[in-house]
């Protein structure tokens, strides 16, 4: 199941995000400001009582943009498609806000993630080099949408 989180639950995401990120984890202020902020939002995957793994998101009316700034699965749960179900969770929660676009940055080397955003339709952009640490770079990805309400008009 896949739900959004709620602020109790700051050190179970605090957790999830120091054994998936280490030094590169998110300050506790700002996982904080995703749970609580009306522009964000954080889903967790869970199963039973057991945490899984996260997704933190931001989106952007000026940019019509939903930005997907952390999806985080525990080690022991990697390989189930737990992430494609974060980020199409993801996806649907943004679809409310009728967004242009979805974007993410995601380390070149991470062969899985990058292989389930493109396989999603994600498209590498450009990359930012040393994005996660010298020698660590980042393709900066992007997703072109369609808002459900915009209606197309074909020429008779």
């Amino acid at each position: 199941m896949i739900r959004k989180a709620a602020a109790h639950e700051l050190p179970e995401l605090l957790r999830i995000e120091e054994e998936c990120f280490g030094m590169e984890k998110f300050t506790p202020e700002t996982v904080r400001a995703f749970v609580v902020r009306s522009d964000a939002f954080v889903l967790l995957a869970i199963e039973g009582d057991e945490k899984l793994g996260s997704a933190m998101c931001i989106f952007s009316d000026e940019a019509s943009e939903g930005k997907i700034a952390s999806i985080a699965v525990l080690r022991k749960h990697r390989g189930k498609g737990v992430g494609a179900h974060l980020l199409e969770a993801c996806e649907n929660e943004f679809r409310a806000r009728s967004p242009r676009r979805y974007s993410l940055e995601v380390e070149t080397e991470n062969e899985p993630a990058v292989s389930l955003y493109l396989s999603r339709g994600y498209e590498a952009k450009g990359i930012i080099k040393d994005f996660y640490s010298v020698g660590r770079d980042a393709y900066c990805m992007e997703k072109k949408v369609w808002p459900e309400r915009m209606v197309r008009i074909t020429p008779s």
